[in-house]
């Protein structure tokens, strides 16, 4: 009986302690990057408009301890249009949870290509129904190539987003 029990609580314990977060490398098909996701991602594409021009952008997303973890992407015709996509994709994301472009800072993913709209904010603001969210959003380029990466939730956790972003790295 002594052994059932303890092994009872240990399996009580394993389960207790199991990470919410089970990190995994992934190279999503066709976007020339590498991301360490907390969750298996899916895909998503959708024709949006950049630069006055319907362009297509792939997303991976999943979601794990309370919080969205994506990366997407989309290229542009003319690489002097990724100014505008980095722009467009920030102000996009500002406006989907209601928040203003504030402080922003610069942001170096490995293989990417500087460029001055190439940043990390964090948006404070509200989903539809009204109640709170947090986004930490970085948008980069890799050559006529625009790039998004987030993570959204109530109180997404520091190390998570820390891990996700510093773990970002372009081309092969």
């Amino acid at each position: 009986m002594g052994f059932g029990r303890s092994a009872c609580w240990s399996l009580v314990l394993l389960c207790a302690c199991s990470p919410a977060l089970d990190w995994r490398r992934v190279r999503p098909a066709g976007l020339d990057i590498e991301a360490m996701f907390p969750c298996r991602p899916a895909t998503l594409s959708r024709e949006i408009v950049v630069a006055e021009r319907r362009v297509e952008m792939t997303m991976h997303a999943c979601s794990a301890g309370g919080s969205t973890y994506a990366v997407g992407a989309l290229a542009v015709d003319d690489v002097r249009d990724v100014g505008v996509a980095l722009t467009a994709l920030r102000d996009a994301a500002a406006r989907n949870v209601g928040a203003s472009v504030g402080e922003s800072r610069a942001i170096e993913i490995p293989g990417m290509t500087p460029h001055r709209q190439a940043t990390r904010i964090t948006l404070s603001g509200r989903r539809p129904d009204g109640t709170a969210v947090i986004e930490h959003l970085a948008v980069f380029a890799r050559g006529s190539r625009a790039y998004q990466a987030m993570v959204i939730g109530d109180r997404p956790d520091d190390e998570a987003v820390s891990t996700f972003l510093t773990a970002l790295k372009l081309g092969s």
